[in-house]
């Protein structure tokens, strides 16, 4: 196990396959002329969220828990593959109200919210091997999982940044998850799906993020029709100074990759994106079918701008070692992020 802060408030930056001693009060937060911030001010500079995003094929549902120090937030929704979103729930809250509940350790930790219709619980415990999430949202959409999850079986990307001289993030990201046990329903009917084939992609993060941050990100998880499980994580604007949070996962092998390339029109979204790296390894186009977005302006302790594209995937993954992937139509994610928190 490693810690997370060692001595001499030295965070221990790396891609870490192994589970951490998470003793983030440990770390000294500086402001920008390394003046100490102590107090509720060090305590709301502490970010941390948790994204499930589930595949069935026609279906791509996602939720995730946010605690962003002076705000908190649960949010899910479901998109049906020609339909569009039709369901999204957005619930904010202050944390005086305690409706959340998300203990600080990345590898052990049981996170719920609850609130008059909704009530969400995400349990994971890579010790034990697994990841259980039981969830409801506004009394309509139902979402419940089992799926083994191991640092070392399903081998996810942990990555430790500074995202500043004086801050740090630790991501955690994993696809493609698959399940035991698993039951996706709206308004009391099951959706239509084979068990077999839905997949999900992880993302936990937490620390001291940048005040001011942006990104790109995607990622899809997949059982292809010949049976290979394919899973991706792609990001740009963080952590590419020391090591990337880009990888891809095919029948459950790691290829790291340290940074990628997106050419995509940021006035109209809409069109396909090509997503690629130097090396030819990433060769993919995405193709937008719908959006989710939020533009909330708390004035200057928070702002955010949202914009998250469910859509396909198409083209190659070829990892150095090992038969490449061919994509066609593979349903995820894109999305854009500027945050002021």
């Amino acid at each position: 196990m490693i810690k997370l802060i060692g001595k001499d408030n030295r965070v221990n930056y790396g891609c870490i396959d192994e589970l951490i001693e998470w003793n983030y009060r440990d770390f000294i937060l500086r402001d920008f002329f390394e003046k100490e911030i102590r107090g509720l001010r060090k305590r709301r500079a502490y970010h941390q969220f948790n994204y499930i995003g589930i595949s069935t094929g026609d279906y791509i549902a996602g939720f995730a828990l946010v605690d962003l120090g002076l705000l908190h937030n649960a949010f899910s929704f479901l998109s049906r593959k020609g339909e569009g979103i039709i369901f999204q729930s957005n619930e904010k809250c202050l944390p005086f109200q305690k409706k959340l509940s998300f203990p600080r350790n990345p590898d052990r930790y049981r996170a719920a919210f609850r609130s008059a219709k909704s009530a969400i619980t995400i349990e994971k415990d890579h010790t034990k091997g697994r990841l259980v999430f039981d969830c409801i949202f506004e009394g309509r959409l139902e979402l419940k999982g089992i799926s083994p999850f191991s640092i070392e079986k399903q081998k996810p990307l942990r990555v430790l940044n500074p995202n500043d001289p004086n801050r740090f993030t630790f991501t955690e990201k994993f696809s493609p998850l698959v399940f035991d046990d698993v039951h996706l329903a709206l308004d009391g009917k099951e959706l239509d799906y084979n068990p077999d084939t839905v997949s999900a992609v992880y993302d936990w993060t937490g620390g001291y993020l940048k005040r001011e941050t942006d990104w790109l990100w995607s990622s899809f998880s997949a059982v292809l029709p010949d049976g290979t499980t394919a899973g991706l994580n792609l990001a740009a604007f963080v952590n590419e100074t020391y090591f990337s949070e880009n990888a891809f996962w095919i029948n459950g092998k790691r290829t790291r990759i340290p940074r990628v390339i997106y050419d995509y029109d940021s006035l109209n979204p809409s069109l396909p994106w090509k997503i690629h790296d130097e090396e030819g390894v990433v060769d993919l186009i995405f193709t937008p079918e719908c959006e989710r977005l939020e533009h909330f302006n708390g004035g200057p302790l928070l702002k955010t701008s949202f914009h998250q594209y469910i859509g396909s995937f198409s083209g190659t993954l070829r990892p150095k070692e090992g038969e490449s992937a061919e994509l066609k139509g593979v349903r995820g994610f894109c999305e854009t992020q500027r945050a002021l928190w």
